[in-house]
């Protein structure tokens, strides 16, 4: 058991496994998921095949670790266990802080977001992504807002719609190199799931001048 342990936290074992996800990262920028080789990934990590095979399956094994450390870090970065919701002034239109430290962690990871999520559409890292922001906006949906009736579609659709939208915006700022802060991002990102797109709803606007050019009416 000690030897496992110490295997487990020899550097040089994290020494050669972070050479050989950069090396995946580096390989998925230029190339397709699949015209990747476990040789291609070693030589580029400048270590030998079999050392590879030493601490992966295959190239699916070292995708999947990848894929799932960087998801535990996402969930981390959202968990909200050091702030309380109810407290924060949703209508002050600032961003809350789970939103801003999730662009902080696509950010700080985004060679690892473009090679899997826009250069190469890896169907398991969507779909795990996906998962963690339909637990992230389920339970805050649940949390807001308890009362079905409150709300201008079924739950089960208010939330796939949510999410969907969050997911689809997250491609879209890191196939566009980031156009916008985090902060500002966070911050309409948040305005959009709680207010939608206009300020001012376009029919009350279109009432509102019709009754300024009719007043009698």
């Amino acid at each position: 058991m000690a030897s496992e342990q110490q295997q487990r936290i020899d550097p040089r074992v994290i020494r050669t496994q972070r050479l050989l996800k950069n090396a995946l990262f580096d390989l998925l920028e230029e190339q397709n998921y699949e015209q990747v080789t476990v040789q291609d990934i070693a030589d580029r990590a400048t270590v030998k095949r079999a050392t590879f095979y030493l601490h992966y399956n295959d190239k699916q094994d070292l995708v999947n670790q990848c894929i799932d450390e960087l998801l535990a870090e996402l969930s981390e970065s959202i968990r909200n266990s050091n702030d309380d919701p109810i407290q924060f002034d949703f209508s002050s239109g600032q961003a809350h802080p789970i939103f801003i430290r999730m662009f902080k962690h696509v950010s700080e990871r985004f060679r690892q977001y473009q090679a899997l999520l826009v250069k190469n559409r890896i169907a398991a890292f969507t779909a795990g992504l996906l998962d963690v922001l339909h637990n992230f906006i389920s339970e805050g949906i649940n949390m807001t807002e308890p009362d079905d009736s409150n709300l201008s579609a079924r739950r089960e659709v208010v939330i796939k719609y949510v999410e969907s939208a969050f997911l689809e915006l997250i491609i879209w700022w890191v196939e566009n190199q980031m156009p916008y802060k985090e902060e500002e991002m966070a911050e309409m990102l948040m305005n959009l799931s709680i207010l939608g797109p206009y300020r001012v709803r376009p029919f009350d606007k279109i009432k509102q001048m019709e009754n300024k050019n009719n007043p009698e009416g």
